[in-house]
């Protein structure tokens, strides 16, 4: 019985591609962009930059399909995207200094 996780050379070759395109257009699109993530003033007929819940999104889909992915699928993932960033954000935004620690006792289990 053949393994159903197993992908030959071609359609490895195929996903290769369309990941390395991918990336491609993803460092076009940020380098185009200034500091300020504001669209350049000559490029006013630019595409919308896309969020990156979006970008992850489409970075799953492509590098794990499935025909398990139904609409209802995808939308869990887009929401649950969407909570991981935001607490991403949440955290990356808590002060820290080079000296914070975890802050933990170890103690050592005695077996009598």
């Amino acid at each position: 019985m053949p393994d159903q996780n197993r992908i030959d050379r071609r359609r490895f070759a195929e996903s290769l591609v369309a990941g390395s395109g991918a990336i491609t257009a993803l460092i076009g699109l940020s380098s185009s962009l200034n500091a300020d993530d504001k669209p350049p003033a000559d490029a006013k007929d630019a595409p919308a930059r896309p969020s990156e819940e979006v970008l992850l999104l489409t970075c799953l889909m492509q590098r794990y399909p499935s025909e398990h992915f139904d609409e209802a699928a995808i939308q869990g993932i887009f929401r649950d995207l969407r909570g991981d960033l935001a607490r991403g954000r949440i955290l990356s935004e808590f002060p820290l200094q080079n000296s914070d620690e975890p802050c933990f006792e170890f103690r050592a289990f005695r077996n009598k």
